[in-house]
């Protein structure tokens, strides 16, 4: 059985066009947009889990070590402020 999620990268691994409109490219930007909230808070968890194996000394697993380090930039602290962006300084 396959997730909603592995169908649509499957359409868009079988047609990646980034011109066409609408599609498995949309609806995969849709599905992840919808569940963005949750997301940030798996991440968060994630995180917490992998600090937390640290600090008792264990190794966390590497998967979910791999994904937190992969993912960081996007949902990890901010390490520079962004940059403004051009009319809105």
């Amino acid at each position: 059985m396959s997730s909603l999620y592995d169908e649509l990268a499957e359409k868009l691994r079988k047609d990646p066009r980034l011109t066409k409109r609408g599609g498995a490219r949309f609806d995969l930007s849709l599905l992840l947009f919808n569940a963005r909230d949750s997301l940030r808070e798996l991440w968060d968890a994630a995180d917490i889990e992998v600090t937390k194996a640290r600090s008792e000394g264990h190794p966390p697993s590497e998967r979910l070590e791999a994904a937190v380090e992969q993912l960081r930039p996007i949902f990890g602290e901010r390490s520079k402020p962004p940059v403004p962006v051009r009319g809105q300084e």
